[in-house]
This record gives C-alpha cells, sequence and structure tokens, in this order.
C-alpha cells in the first residue's frame, strides 16, 4: 500500500470514528438522555445546591441516580431518584450540588423492570466519563449575587447593582419566566440572597413553591415584599403568604401624599405620575396592629406605615404597601433607588479580596479561613504537613547524588557497570529518608476528626438550624462513610439534613469557581445512600485530609426561652429573660440593635435581669475588640491567618455588625448564611452562648475504611457548640429605627 492511501485509510478511519461518536452524543440527547431542568429558569451557583427535573417515559423508569462534578472533578451521585406526575410520563427530582463552572453532569439510567432508584449503589467512573455533558443552563461564579425576582419589576436589574457595586456582576432571576421544579423545597433556594415578590403575582405561584419561599425566609433568607392594594387578595390567600404581611385584615385607603417615598428612596417624580385622585395603600385593622421596625409612613406612624421591617424566623422581611409593578408607577426612574433602599444593602458586594501581607495564607473568604483553621489539628499526634524547605532540600540533594556525585564515582572507578549499583542504591536511601521525613511531620498520626458548629434556635415558631463543619485526617489511602442527624440535645421533630463536601470558594487553587478541576491524588467517584444525610465512598489519599460541611433544619416542640424584655425609651433592654434549652449555656452575651449585655453562665430556668449583668456596652466595638490607646479607640486588627475556629464563627454570625468586609477585609463566604445582624435591627434579641463540652447540636457518624474499618469520634475544634436564641420582643415596644429618641451611649465605665 503506498504512503498515500495509508493516509487515506487513516483519514478515513478517524472520520468514521467521529461519526460515530456524533451519533452517539446525538442519541444520548435526543433519544437516550432526558432533557433535564437545571437551577431555576436554568440558573445555578457553583457550590451551591440546585435543584434537578428530570423526565421519565411512560414505558419504564430511564434514571436512577443524577450524578455531577465536585471541585476535585470527581462525580457526586445523587440519593435514588423518585418519580412524580408530571409530563409523558413523570418526573424524577434531585438536588445535586456542582462544585465547578464546567461542572459535568451525567444520568444513571435504569433498565425495563427495575424499580426507579433500585440496583447497583455505585457505577464505575468509566460508565459516565463518555456520556457525561455540561450541566444544563447557565451557571454563575459562587462570588456573584443572585436574586429572585417575580412581578414586573424592570427596574430590578439595576436596583441589584445599584447594592452589589458597578464592579461585581448581578444576576436577576425571574420566577415567572423560570421552570419550577415539582416539588420546590427550601434547599433548592439556597443559591439566592434575596428574593422579591409582588403581591399581584402571587397567585401565580402553587402552594408547593410558596411554602417553599417560607421555608427558605424562616431559614434565613431575605425577601422584599411589595404589596399596596394587593395585600387583600394575599390576605385572602392564607399562609404562608399571608404571614409575609406585617398585620392582619387589611383594608384599603385612599392615599395622595407619597413624599416620605420619595425621601426615602431619594428620588422625586413618584407624586406627579400617580393618578390624581391617588392611589390605594392597605390599612391594617386586626387587633395586634403593625409588627415590626415602621420606617416610612405617612401620617403617623400607626396611622399609615408604607415600609416595614420584621423577622420572620431566622430571616426578614421588608414590606412596601405601595404597587410599584403598576401601569403608572413602574416607569418611575427612581424605582432603582426605591428597592436598593428596600434591599437595605444586604448584599455585599463580593469581591475575592487578596491579603498580600507576607506570611499570611491566601484565604478567600471566611469559610476559607474556617476550613484551614479545621485542617489544622491540635497535638497530641497531629498530622502535620512536611514543610517545603524540607521537600525542596530533599529534591537538591537528591539531583546532586546523582550528578556530578555518582557520575564522579562512576567514572573514577572506570567501571561503568558500577551505575547499576550505585543508582538503585541512591534511589532506595533517599525513599527511606523521605519515608522517614514523613513519620516526622505527622505520617504515621493515627486518623482524626474534628468538628465546629453553631446552632441557631428561634423562639417564637421553634425552628431550628444546625450548622456544623468536619475535617477527617487520615495516615493512609481510604474510603470515608459519614452521616448526619439532628442531635439529642434538644428534642426536636422533622429534621431534614444534608452533607456536603467543603472547598475555598473563588478562583484559587482548588476553587469552585476555578477553570480546572483541583488535582485529587484519590479520585474515584462516591454517592449518596438513600438520602442527602448519608454520604459513602468518599475516597480520601494518604496523609491528607477531607472536609465536609452539613446543615438541617427542625422544629422543637419544647418552648427555647421566656423573656419579659421590652425597651425603653432609648431604646435599651428592660426585663428578664430565661432560657428552657437542657444544658447550660457558658459565656453568654445579650445583643440588640448596636448594644451587648455580658451575662455570664445561665443554668437552665435560672433569671437573668439586664439591670444586674454588666453593660450595655457596643456590639461593634466588642466584636471588633477595641481597646482605648491614649485618647483613641483601637480596634484589633483581624488576622487572616488566625486558627481560632470559635472566633471566625463569632465573626461571621454577626459579620455586618463587626463592620463586614471594611473589618475583616474578606468576604464572609458561604459562611454569610450565618449572619444574624438584620435580626438584630428589628424586634429580636438575641442570646449568644457556648453549650457545654460533649453537648453536641449534630451527630456525626464517620466511618474510616482501608485496612480496618475504623469509627471516629468527632472531637470539638477549640471550643463547644455555638448556641444562638432568637428572643421575641414586644410588638408595642419595638420603635422604628431612626424615628424615636436615640439610645443614650453607654456609661464610660462600660466602654471598652
Amino acid at each position: 500500500m503506498s504512503r498515500r492511501g495509508g493516509r487515506a485509510t487513516r483519514r478515513g478511519l478517524a472520520a468514521a470514528l467521529c461519526l460515530v461518536v456524533a451519533l452517539t452524543a446525538v442519541g444520548w440527547a435526543d433519544d437516550g438522555g432526558p432533557a433535564v431542568v437545571a437551577g431555576i429558569g436554568g440558573v445555578h451557583r457553583s457550590g451551591f445546591w440546585t435543584p434537578l427535573a428530570i423526565p421519565v417515559d411512560g414505558d419504564g423508569p430511564r434514571a436512577k441516580r443524577a450524578w455531577v462534578a465536585d471541585p476535585d472533578g470527581q462525580f457526586v451521585g445523587s440519593p435514588p431518584l423518585q418519580a412524580e406526575p408530571g409530563g409523558r410520563g413523570g418526573i424524577a427530582r434531585a438536588c445535586v450540588r456542582p462544585g465547578r463552572p464546567a461542572a459535568r453532569l451525567a444520568i444513571e439510567r435504569g433498565v425495563a423492570g427495575d424499580p426507579l432508584g433500585a440496583g447497583d449503589p455505585l457505577r464505575a467512573a468509566a460508565v459516565f466519563t463518555n456520556a457525561s455533558l455540561p450541566l444544563p443552563g447557565t451557571t454563575i461564579a459562587s462570588t456573584t449575587p443572585l436574586v429572585l425576582v417575580h412581578g414586573d419589576l424592570p427596574a430590578a436589574a439595576a436596583a441589584l447593582r445599584l447594592v452589589a457595586g458597578e464592579r461585581t456582576p448581578a444576576t436577576v432571576v425571574r420566577l415567572a419566566a423560570a421552570p419550577i421544579p415539582p416539588r420546590l423545597t427550601p434547599r433548592d433556594l439556597d443559591a439566592f440572597d434575596e428574593a422579591i415578590l409582588c403581591g399581584r403575582a402571587l397567585a401565580d405561584l402553587s402552594p408547593d413553591t410558596l411554602a417553599a419561599l417560607d421555608g427558605w425566609i424562616r431559614g434565613g433568607g431575605r425577601l422584599v415584599l411589595i404589596a399596596g392594594e394587593s395585600a387583600r387578595a394575599v390576605a385572602a390567600g392564607g399562609p404562608p403568604a399571608a404571614e409575609w404581611l406585617p398585620g392582619t385584615n387589611p383594608q384599603l385607603v385612599r392615599l395622595r401624599r407619597l413624599g416620605s417615598l420619595e425621601a426615602f428612596a431619594r428620588s422625586g417624580g413618584l407624586v406627579g405620575r400617580s393618578p390624581p385622585e391617588g392611589v390605594d395603600v392597605p390599612r391594617f385593622t386586626g387587633q395586634a396592629g403593625v409588627g415590626g421596625v415602621v420606617e416610612v409612613f405617612e401620617g403617623s406612624r400607626e396611622e399609615q406605615p408604607l415600609v416595614v421591617r420584621r423577622a420572620h424566623g431566622l430571616g426578614t422581611i421588608t414590606w412596601l404597601g405601595l404597587d410599584i409593578d403598576a401601569a403608572w408607577a413602574a416607569s418611575w426612574p427612581g424605582c432603582d433607588r426605591l428597592l436598593a433602599a428596600l434591599l437595605g444593602g444586604g448584599i455585599a458586594a463580593a469581591e475575592n479580596l487578596a491579603v498580600t501581607d507576607p506570611g499570611r495564607p491566601m484565604v478567600p473568604d471566611l469559610a476559607g479561613q474556617l476550613r484551614v483553621a479545621l485542617d489544622t489539628f491540635p497535638a497530641p499526634n497531629a498530622p502535620r504537613g512536611v514543610p517545603f524547605e524540607i521537600l525542596a532540600g530533599l529534591g537538591v540533594l537528591y539531583a546532586l547524588a546523582l550528578y556530578p556525585l555518582d557520575w564522579w564515582l562512576v567514572s573514577r572507578s572506570r567501571s561503568p557497570w558500577l551505575s547499576w549499583l550505585t543508582l538503585p542504591a541512591l534511589a532506595c536511601g533517599f525513599i527511606a529518608a523521605t519515608w522517614a521525613v514523613g513519620g516526622i511531620w505527622g505520617h504515621h498520626a493515627p486518623p482524626r476528626c474534628q468538628a465546629a458548629e453553631v446552632l441557631d434556635i428561634d423562639a417564637v415558631g421553634g425552628l431550628v438550624r444546625g450548622s456544623s463543619w468536619l475535617a477527617v485526617s487520615s495516615p493512609a489511602n481510604a474510603v470515608i462513610d459519614l452521616a448526619v442527624a439532628a442531635a439529642p440535645a434538644i428534642p426536636v421533630t422533622g429534621a431534614d439534613a444534608a452533607v456536603s463536601w467543603f472547598a475555598d470558594g473563588g478562583t484559587g487553587f482548588g476553587g469552585i469557581d476555578a477553570t480546572t478541576a483541583h488535582p485529587s491524588l484519590a479520585a474515584h467517584d462516591y454517592a449518596y445512600g438513600g438520602s442527602l444525610a448519608d454520604l459513602g465512598g468518599v475516597p480520601i489519599a494518604a496523609a491528607s485530609s477531607r472536609l465536609f460541611e452539613a446543615a438541617w433544619t427542625a422544629t422543637t416542640p419544647a418552648s427555647a426561652a421566656s423573656s419579659t424584655l421590652v425597651r425603653d425609651a432609648r431604646g435599651l433592654l428592660r426585663g428578664t429573660l430565661v432560657h428552657h434549652l437542657p444544658f447550660a449555656l457558658r459565656e453568654c452575651r445579650l445583643v440588640h440593635a448596636g448594644w451587648l449585655y455580658d451575662v455570664g453562665d445561665v443554668e437552665p430556668g435560672e433569671p437573668f435581669d439586664t439591670e444586674s449583668g454588666r453593660g450595655p456596652r457596643s456590639l461593634a466595638a466588642a466584636l471588633t475588640r477595641r481597646v482605648a490607646v491614649g485618647d483613641r479607640d483601637r480596634a484589633e486588627r483581624w488576622d487572616t491567618a488566625g486558627l481560632d475556629v470559635a472566633r471566625i464563627l463569632e465573626v461571621a454570625g454577626f459579620h455586618a455588625a463587626a463592620g463586614g468586609t471594611g473589618y475583616t477585609t474578606i468576604d464572609a463566604g458561604r459562611l454569610g448564611r450565618l449572619d444574624l445582624s438584620r435580626l438584630l435591627a428589628v424586634d429580636r434579641a438575641i442570646l449568644v452562648g457556648r453549650a457545654p463540652a460533649g453537648v453536641r447540636g449534630t451527630a456525626w457518624e464517620v466511618s474510616l475504611h482501608g485496612v480496618d474499618p475504623i469509627t471516629l469520634a468527632p472531637e470539638a475544634a477549640d471550643s463547644a457548640t455555638l448556641v444562638r436564641l432568637v428572643i421575641p420582643l414586644p410588638e408595642a415596644a419595638s420603635s422604628p429605627r431612626g424615628q424615636d429618641t436615640p439610645a443614650a451611649p453607654p456609661p464610660p465605665e462600660d466602654q471598652p
């Protein structure tokens, strides 16, 4: 065969191979593979929980699991899919967590007669590598603010840019045009920072969607509700949407003056666009009146409130009593400024600030700093990384031993065969030296794991939210099986838990926004068991560690606290507080607005009186550990290299109150969901304390399968569980921010 003929044959074979691959891909996408809907409206956020809706044909189940790549590029299998009615044959629903912007998705297929979700619990990675496709839709970075909008609000995108800043890209997802997965859950809304809902459009949402939104708010979400004339329809629809209003029994009244809203938005022209006869706004005539902080009103505060901020579980709701999605107001140029004022600056500019000081780690945010702190195990027998200087020195010595030392010995002996002895001897010697160095620096340390957690309890609705993080180290190659659940420290019902990997945000090495996967030393796929609370088969390489995060919500039937706390004319707290938790709280502090009261250790049933404690003092000064130096106060500089887990969680829990990135120089990242600063400005006080040693809010079950199976008991990192009790204040005692006489400054002896 001629050379030209051989080339033509090879080209023909390559073309045929490409055609076969293309036809296979088309067949998977069009015939074999279901049309998957990922996220809300096809938008999903890297590193956040994402809902999937997978159509199932009526002739038999075709999807058993959904597999999506984590930050290491390893596929993580969802729990077995369950079919629900919808489409031609049904819809299989899943919730996954993509670990990269270009995360791949694979659908594990079932066979005829195989029940959906049955069969092999795990499949080999090669099964999915050739059949995987990019996650459908648009993936945005984890640092990009994301807002959910429902209603005709064209100014929402401009308002988001005003709040987040021009340098920070922001995304708005409109729920009206978004395919909503069936049986939406609060976890499916994990990616959203805020939600803006118009009362005129709430009737378009299903009861399941409204319930998911309500659960998301109670779990720490932030809602802006625009319901003026439409407030009557919202109230008539019943819970949960009716509970988002600041009062009951709304009656419409005609309002011709809108100057207070113009001043709030710092933009005029609204009155000129309103109808000459005025606009209808709600007045709540229920017995309880208006609950929350009235920020804008016409006439008197009790007569006609227009903007009210209030707590709802662990989240907040900002209500606007004017339908700005109406035709006469939608074109108002100040609409974007009004929406930005309603958002209240709650969306921080997610700038990935780098720490450039020498000797400090490049942590992208507070979540990354928490990872470093958890990954540093305390003595004794703590696994430690070999210093770079030692590794570099061994490499240089090995190179010098090969040349010129080995070359000089062989050339001097005039016997070339001697290199067959010296080269293996040098290699074995340096292998032994490397092994000895690894033993000195903790290579033979026993496997360990340590955990940290925050337990939030809403004393009004009984909601309990647990947030926990775990670091596992292993001296040898192994596989980790772990499960989480609500611990019996507090009696709860209906716990919904999920565990997943814990990685850095941003585009740095191993970050969830990086374009390339983090090269893992132990790369094979792993999957969930029957639920998101059971994760098995996670690989871990020798002398390395793995980090996980878990979150759960539940309801406690018992009353967590009772109080007689009220605010006086100066805005300070007066009264007593008693907690009813089954354990004592240590190092307690009571915080409200910008004040902090030192409480000390409190036993269950033991009352605390604000008159007997030390305080109040500035909350910001306490968080930043400000001290008096000469004639001025100086705050302790935030150390991004700090490894104090308790300190990191303390600042992350009230990040905005501490000054935000102005104090820490880095964003909160994934820990931003812990920030309860917004509750301090409304009708809530928060009791912060630590549970005694051995009392855990989250139960971890960790098994390490290597040569012999080992069950690990998580150690407490730095301190016991951080507990935060959200206490309601009487609505009659709540005064609007900026409307009443400001609180008097604390006495000089109480100032830090």
